[in-house]
């Protein structure tokens, strides 16, 4: 595959591959489910959603599918969605002698330094989700506003009224010493104070994992949920080591280190996710694994650091990233820059392997019979990375965004090419440790970090907008068209066509009268 400088902005191209051999009996008729339910007028203005998902009728002209093992390779650059800061270029431009105030300057055009004074957060911890809590301390804790020893711990069953049951047992599992309902739905350890020592941190009876902070439990709707509230520094701890990699200090990164932590802070204080927490602990969010993964050398980061936040007209800016550009941010919320320091990433260049039978599974359209890239941002080599696909099945065709073919087919990245047959010269990947990779996947292409779905109540203020909390997660439309989130005031739902529009939640109950779901 040739390359072409990285400075160079690579023409938008419209490529059409072809795939193999008609079929004998021409395209395999059905009809859309979105015109078997009777797609909403609303979702039909402008370009039409319907054009998006359709069922194939014969099409003269058009080469039909191949056989099912033929192979195809993704080539193409970068790790991440590539917006914001590219960690392995920080590091790159760290061993170069750039300071971190220089790398987050290079990465966020637009913003300023600024500094926040001490900060709390709450923190989702997803894997705790539909759980009681369960949780112990070596130096005692309290709860419902006793003391308790060394050893004892406690379980919390969140309650309707906003607080918990409590049982009090010897050890996880031993015999019952008390129980009661509270209004504090909280375990605080014995100092909530930061930077407290490691035997006064809350333990998860689970699994031993460690938390600073305090923890709780909370409703939401119906489904239990733990959450842990500390202080932001020492939340930063626990981040920064598992969104970078700490050994990049031993080798010239230590500036990457603190950018990393500036940029870490930023994103989290800029998050409002939910009234009963900010942000969560997966790569939804930021990685955030307890007290048990902090490691001296970024706590170094976060420290020379501290209260350090991106600002942009008074604000805290939602400062994602990624773990490797590529050679070339992707733009969105900050503007697009050239990314040199991104030659150190190990696997910079990458390939992947799929038959045509994978590639309609994965699209859900049936026999594989033509993929074609409709266009890409314009930035780097190939054209950059993919902004419009579509993908025509012997069952439907579907048009959708370059991040999301990357999330269906589990790629590195949305800047790729594609080949028929086994690209002798593509590269391997070679095993290397490696960070993030990246913060607010976003499988739609919003440029923002998040789903535009959130994006757009997180614009229009998040809990504290007309729409309230949310009450279900982001569902899909039928066929694929598009997303939809019901919000205690309403709801907003998404096309690539229409983008995010704020509607009615009864507009879905009548679109989805037999189920009230996305079914």
């Amino acid at each position: 595959m040739s390359r072409q400088s990285i400075g160079r902005r690579g023409k938008i191209r419209r490529r059409r591959i072809i795939l193999g051999r008609p079929l004998r009996n021409g395209w395999r008729p059905s009809v859309a489910r979105a015109a078997a339910i009777g797609v909403a007028p609303a979702l039909l203005v402008g370009a039409g959603v319907g054009a998006l998902v359709q069922s194939n009728q014969a099409a003269p002209g058009v080469v039909q599918a191949v056989s099912a093992d033929t192979p195809f390779t993704f080539s193409g650059f970068g790790h991440g969605h590539g917006r914001g800061m590219g960690q392995w270029g920080a590091y790159g431009y760290a061993q170069d002698g750039w300071t971190a105030e220089r790398i987050i300057g290079h990465y966020y055009g637009g913003t300023e330094l600024g500094t926040v004074d001490d900060a709390m957060i709450a923190v989702r911890l997803m894997a705790r989700d539909d759980h009681t809590l369960d949780v112990y301390s070596d130096t005692g804790m309290i709860v419902a506003g006793k003391q308790l020893a060394p050893g004892e711990a406690a379980h919390l069953t969140p309650t309707p009224d906003g607080g918990a049951n409590v049982v009090v047992t010897e050890g996880c599992s031993g015999d019952v010493l008390w129980q009661a309902a509270t209004d504090l739905p909280w375990v605080d350890p014995i100092d909530l104070a930061e930077d407290r020592p490691a035997n006064e941190h809350l333990t998860m009876c689970s699994d031993d994992k460690t938390y600073r902070g305090a923890l709780g439990v909370v409703l939401d709707g119906t489904a239990p949920r733990t959450v842990n509230r500390l202080h932001v520094e020492d939340y930063l701890r626990s981040v920064v080591p598992a969104e970078a990699l700490p050994a990049w200090a031993d080798t010239g990164g230590a500036e990457a280190l603190r950018a990393q932590a500036i940029a870490a802070r930023s994103y989290a204080l800029a998050e409002k996710r939910h009234e009963k927490w900010q942000t969560c602990d997966t790569t939804d969010c930021q990685v955030y694994g307890g007290s048990g993964v902090e490691d001296p050398r970024t706590d170094d980061g976060v420290r020379t650091t501290r209260g350090t936040v991106l600002m942009k007209d008074g604000e805290v800016v939602r400062s994602e990233f990624s773990a490797s550009t590529g050679g070339y941010s992707a733009g969105g919320t900050f503007p697009p820059v050239e990314d040199e320091g991104d030659k150190v990433a190990p696997n910079r260049e990458w390939a992947k392997t799929f038959t045509a039978a994978e590639i309609g599974s994965k699209f859900g359209v049936g026999d594989l019979q033509a993929c074609e890239v409709l266009s890409r941002n314009n930035l780097g080599p190939e054209g950059g990375r993919v902004t419009r696909v579509r993908v025509v099945g012997s069952d439907r065709t579907i048009e959708t965004t370059g991040a999301e073919a990357r999330t269906k087919l589990g790629l590195r990245s949305d800047w790729f090419t594609v080949k028929e047959g086994i690209d002798e010269d593509a590269p391997e990947i070679t095993p290397a440790p490696e960070p993030g990779p990246e913060t607010g996947t976003d499988p739609f292409g919003s440029g923002t970090g998040t789903s535009p779905i959130e994006q757009a109540y997180l614009d229009l203020g998040g809990v504290d907008s007309v729409l309230g909390s949310p009450i279900g997660p982001e569902l899909m439309l039928p066929d694929e068209i598009g997303k939809f989130r019901i919000f205690t005031g309403g709801a907003i739902v998404w096309t690539p066509d229409l983008g995010a529009q704020v509607i009615d939640a009864s507009f879905l109950k009548d679109w989805f009268p037999s189920t009230g779901s996305a079914e």
